[in-house]
């Protein structure tokens, strides 16, 4: 099982975090870096956060919310090895050509590392304060990864879909790993997998239980990849046994979020000494 860490885009970025996880990530070993995303948050929203029980999100409209796609660049040009991700774009917050290009630029830079997860977007007012259409999420999802297919395998193309009307037009230089980039998809509706089958795309589920993975697991064709995120707030005792039992359930990836509590890398190579070999 690969095994990356989320970068703290959304826990007092700077320079020195981002620069500090994403280089400890690398010199121990981790697979991979992830970023989460969010643009404009809005201080009013009916919008039901689907990660929590009451169904509010723990930050706040004045959160320090690094770009992400910028922050992964960054972060780029300080390593070598670890694959970089999007942990994941909400699409009602971006159009398909821009991140067409943003993602091929990243790839670019990176030397073809990056993986792009995506979603619909639960927070629906914060599409709408940026411009976006916030209807039809799913199906505009798969022609948006139709038209990143087309923009990353043809100097020119167009589409004529339902949802997204492009004439003949260029999005240059197209990314290294061309259309075997990988695309990620994060959501936990039965529709969502069919859309992973579908497009051939992995299914990254957040925050689940290895219920909950095993559950999606019979659902979702077996050639495609299933990530989870896993909290590190519990005590470290409990690192292997989640971590195994995550595995066992059939995750392919497993990205661990929640631990900036703590000190971010002390916290990540007590993890690397005590569970990641034995995750391999």
């Amino acid at each position: 099982m690969r095994v990356g860490v989320v970068l703290p885009v959304a826990a007092s970025p700077s320079r020195e975090r981002l620069l500090a996880v994403a280089t400890a990530a690398e010199e121990l070993g981790y697979d991979s870096v992830w970023a989460n995303s969010h643009t404009a948050l809005p201080v009013h929203f009916k919008s039901r956060y689907p990660y929590s029980p009451d169904g509010r999100p723990g930050f706040k409209p004045d959160s320090r919310w690094a770009d992400t796609l910028v922050s992964l660049g960054f972060v780029a040009a300080a390593t070598d090895r670890v694959r970089l991700g999007t942990s994941v774009i909400p699409l009602i917050n971006t159009d398909p050509l821009t991140l067409a290009k943003q993602a091929a630029t990243v790839d670019l830079l990176s030397g073809g590392r990056l993986e792009l997860g995506i979603g619909g977007g639960w927070l629906a007012e914060e599409g709408a304060v940026l411009g976006h259409p916030t209807d039809h999420r799913t199906s505009r999802m798969v022609e948006t990864i139709e038209i990143l297919r087309l923009a990353w395998s043809r100097p020119i193309f167009s589409f004529d879909g339902r949802y997204f009307q492009i004439p003949e037009v260029g999005v240059n230089p197209p990314p290294p790993q061309g259309t075997r980039l990988p695309i990620w998809i994060g959501g936990h509706g039965q529709r969502v997998v069919e859309v992973c089958n579908q497009m051939e795309a992995g299914l990254l589920l957040w925050l689940s239980d290895p219920e909950e993975v095993i559950a999606f697991r019979r659902r979702l064709d077996p050639a495609r990849q299933l990530a989870v995120s896993m909290s590190l707030e519990p005590g470290e005792s409990a690192w292997l046994d989640s971590a195994s039992r995550l595995r066992d359930a059939g995750a392919d990836l497993l990205i661990l979020a929640r631990y900036f509590r703590r000190e971010p890398v002390e916290t990540l190579r007590r993890f690397a000494g005590e569970v990641l070999a034995k995750l391999a």
